[in-house]
């Protein structure tokens, strides 16, 4: 598990960093190296980026040993709608501004 998080961290941090000095200053300023800069995102914004985050780690480690196929036959019907009513929901909710897709754009 600990391989896992540190593999999902180092993931992350490289895909955005375009170098090791800007990977450098965005881990300083994840654990404070920068207290008095701006900030980027707000508290709501932040919160719904863990609870996404969490989400999914959640779900991927409860399905380790099968497939979503398997799960989602599984479940009650209620709690297949339910999941797509929160989904559809929460895409629509959090739309957020045009540049959605930029690592798309070349």
């Amino acid at each position: 598990m600990l391989f896992n998080s540190l593999t999902f961290v180092v993931f992350f941090v490289t895909v955005v960093a375009a170098d090791f000095t800007v990977a450098a200053r965005m881990l300083g300023g994840m654990f404070g190296g920068h207290p008095h800069g701006d900030a980027i995102l707000t508290t709501r914004e932040m919160l719904q980026i863990a609870l996404v985050t969490g989400g999914m780690i959640l779900v991927h480690w409860s399905l380790r040993d099968t497939n979503i196929e398997t799960a989602v036959m599984r479940a009650p019907p209620w709690i297949v709608t339910t999941a797509w009513a929160f989904m559809a929901c929460a895409i629509i909710l959090t739309q957020g501004n045009s540049n959605a897709f930029i690592y798309f754009q070349f």
